[in-house]
Order: C-alpha cells, then structure tokens, then sequence
C-alpha cells in the first residue's frame, strides 16, 4: 500500500502500510513485520473547516461500531477501512483466494488503496462493483473457508 520514510528521535524509519482493514493493519517497520489492532478510528477536522460552508463535517465512527451493508462482520468479512469509492474488483463469487492477494481497488482522500484478503478461502459474497461508494465499515466482501 504506502511506504513512509520516518524520522524520530534522529534515527531514520522506513514504514511500509502492507495491509489495512477496519480492525488491523500490517506494517512493516525497517524490515521487520509486525500485526497492529486498531482499536478506534477517528477523523480530525482542523478548527474552523466545515463541510459544505455550513454544518461541520462529521465525525467517523470508531470502526468497533460500524454497521455492515449485510448486518454484521465475521472472520472473513473485508470491511471498507475509510470512506471512499471502489475502483476495481478483482474477485467475483466462487473464486479462491490466498491471504495477501488483491480483492479490489478504492480511491479515498485522494489516494489510490489496494485492499488485500487477510486469510485464505473462497469469496462467497461481493457486494460491490465499479463506481460504488462505501463507507468505512461497510462489509463489501466475505471470504468463506
């Protein structure tokens, strides 16, 4: 996904973002993998910017609280990690899949984000396609053993 040059401390960080989904994150940090729990999520708004000229913008919900276009998330569940609109899908309804490999393309704040499949399986459920927009949280993929 991203690759961040980091500097804390006057020691150099090289931060590659591999995975990213409403719960967790996979990032690898000088060379060494390590799996991050996400435990809320929020949208800071600088002071004094509103949406639209008139109410501010409004606040995203902690991803634990987020509801699902299907009524609730399981473990094979690929949920939006941030608003946007879906670019391309990779994977239709059948299909096999290894944890790590593309599932689909989203464009948010600008920014072009490949999901990836966390675990190993069969997509049984694709409720997206080109054009769409989601929210974060929404359950747009489930993966089944």
């Amino acid at each position: 996904m991203r690759k961040y040059q980091l500097k804390l401390n006057d020691n150099d960080y090289m931060v590659h973002l591999r995975d990213l989904s409403a719960k967790e994150a996979t990032v690898e940090i000088n060379g060494k993998e390590y799996q991050v729990a996400i435990t809320s999520v929020a949208e800071v708004i600088p002071e004094g910017i509103v949406a639209s000229g008139s109410a501010p913008a409004p606040v995203i919900a902690p991803a634990s609280v987020a509801k699902s276009k299907t009524g609730g998330a399981n473990a094979g569940s690929v949920l939006a990690p941030i608003p946007g609109s879906i670019m391309e899908v990779y994977v239709e309804v059948g299909d096999k899949v290894k944890a790590g490999q593309p599932l689909f393309k989203m464009e948010a704040m600008k920014m072009e984000n490949e999901i990836n499949a966390r675990i190993d399986g069969t997509i049984s459920l694709v409720s997206i396609s080109l054009g769409d927009t989601v929210n974060q949280g929404d359950e747009l993929i489930i993966i089944g053993a």
